[in-house]
């Protein structure tokens, strides 16, 4: 008996024309089935009420919509039940709308301008057979607080304010310092860790908040 192929769709949700016919024609020529969305709202609207087993979808949308935000419709799509993976694009993201849209199950951030190479080598991975889950083993673990021990205790203190989405200027106000010393120890955390983007510190703040909460943060 012959398998049944499995269509892969990319539902895009972007609100600039010219990027949104950029990325038609790239995923198109790569193989993929898109469906195109200026809003957020257009494509909850869109939604099936339930998977089909010969369609896997996957939604690239962007952070700052009009209307309503990219995260805003993640977290619909969160308390209907959907669990399309999520991949996320921004110009611009905050540490707020980060951790909000990791909490929601976000696959993945893209920050433009982005490589085309860059966002099919994220597909391909999302619509791979996904590995089973497993704890973070022992190795995970010794590795995530070799990097903590990279980071004076200061700086450990603003990981965790940065990384719940608060404001340098809340922060200054909670540590009792200046926001000046704020954005030094900011830079430190990024440049110490190798991180470019917000999000990346995010991800590390969720993968190693165990250990942190565990006193790692008092032992430098």
């Amino acid at each position: 008996m012959k398998t049944q192929s499995v269509t892969q769709e990319i539902l895009l949700v972007e609100d600039d024309e010219s990027l949104s016919a950029a990325l038609d024609g790239l995923l198109k020529m790569s193989g993929y089935t898109v469906r195109i969305y200026a809003s957020a709202e257009q494509m909850l609207a869109d939604l099936p009420d339930r998977p089909s087993p010969n369609r896997a979808q996957c939604v690239l949308m962007d952070v700052n919509l009009k209307g309503m935000s990219g995260v805003q419709a993640q977290k619909r799509m969160r308390e209907t039940g959907c669990e399309l993976t999520v991949v996320f694009m921004s110009g611009h993201m905050d540490a707020h709308n980060v951790n909000q849209a990791w909490q929601n199950g976000a696959q993945n951030f893209l920050f433009k301008p982005f490589k085309p190479l860059e966002l099919l080598k994220i597909l391909e991975g999302v619509f791979a057979a996904p590995p089973p889950k497993q704890a973070l083993s022992t190795e995970d673990d010794g590795r995530l607080l070799a990097q903590l021990h990279m980071l004076t205790t200061r700086q450990r203190q603003v990981l965790k304010w940065v990384a719940t989405g608060q404001s340098n200027t809340l922060i200054s106000s909670h540590m009792e310092i200046s926001a000046r010393t704020v954005k030094m120890h900011r830079a430190g955390i990024m440049h110490r860790l190798g991180f470019g983007h917000v999000a990346d510190l995010v991800r590390f703040y969720e993968r190693s908040q165990h250990l942190l909460d565990n006193g790692s943060e008092s032992q430098q």
